[in-house]
């Protein structure tokens, strides 16, 4: 075991069925391996013990195992982003592309990693500023998206990118991704997919009035402004769908991949076109070339 692995955090979605078991399963074995174990206080309540705010345990911990589906991995994510921990996300949910690992795998998952022989990626992640008359009203980042939408009916804004005027975009919300964020809600809009360890920004029109209204893919260094011109319903900016501000008709988003990275463990068996084929159904046939 390498010395940089020896502060674990615990955290879980506490309405799994058997996180108690899992949990407990994890700290038994990690204290055998002489491990520091820390677990967060929801989950330490379903534990019978006390114990620690994750931001605590994300400023504390080298390495944060989360329990549960992409939801719970994605509020590790944003907890440890900027941080020297790596997240290490175990499937306990339904789809968990996010996830490396099935529960079934936990123990193997935890000796791997905490021998080296799993990689850690160092992914970027979407920051959103909101500007309100010039002035920065709210800060926020996620892993996989920011998006901007309103309610039933659709939203108008006005669209730069990279310092260029796009013009005025009619749709129920705008999804700015990250390579991550790609095969979540970008993806459910039309928007490609991008393998993870690509650095690009993936900007999505969802559910756009205009066939021209199309995703693009802009570099790392890309900043891309959107103004709300004009919205009949409460518009949001939504940050991975668990942190959100209120617009007001003329303020402005500014969206950009962050410097700040998250660091997250990757599963060598499960590289990315594997994951798509199992977790996402990717398919093919070979009596379409026959």
């Amino acid at each position: 075991m390498t010395r940089r692995m020896r502060r674990v955090a615990l955290m879980g979605h506490t309405r799994r069925v058997g996180i108690a078991r899992t949990a407990a399963k994890a700290r038994t074995w990690l204290a055998r391996q002489g491990c520091e174990v820390r677990v967060e206080e929801g989950l330490a309540g379903a534990l019978g013990q006390d114990g620690h705010r994750l931001g605590d345990l994300a400023r504390w911990c080298q390495l944060l195992v989360t329990f549960g589906g992409d939801g719970t991995a994605l509020i590790g994510a944003r907890a440890l982003t900027g941080r020297t921990g790596a997240l290490l996300p175990v499937n306990l949910g339904g789809l968990g592309f996010l996830t490396v690992a099935e529960e079934s795998e936990l123990v193997p998952a935890l000796r791997e990693t905490l021998a080296g022989r799993w990689p850690i990626d160092r992914r970027r992640v979407v920051g959103g500023i909101v500007r309100r008359s010039g002035r920065i009203v709210h800060r926020g980042h996620a892993l996989n998206d920011v998006v901007i939408k309103g309610g039933y009916r659709a939203i108008h804004l006005g669209l730069t990118a990279m310092g260029c005027d796009l013009g005025h975009v009619v749709a129920d919300g705008l999804i700015a991704a990250s390579a991550s964020g790609s095969t979540a809600y970008s993806l459910s809009a039309g928007g490609p997919v991008v393998s993870p360890d690509v650095e690009a920004l993936i900007v999505t029109p969802a559910a756009a009035h205009s066939i021209a209204s199309r995703s693009l893919v802009l570099p790392p260094g890309a900043t891309v402004s959107a103004r709300l011109i004009h919205s009949a319903d409460r518009t949001l900016v939504l940050y991975d769908g668990q942190e959100s501000v209120s617009l007001r008709h003329g303020d402005e988003v500014e969206l950009r991949l962050e410097r700040r990275r998250l660091r997250i463990v990757r599963n060598p068996a499960l590289p990315f076109p594997a994951a798509l084929q199992r977790k996402l159904g990717w398919q093919g046939s070979t009596r379409r070339s026959a």
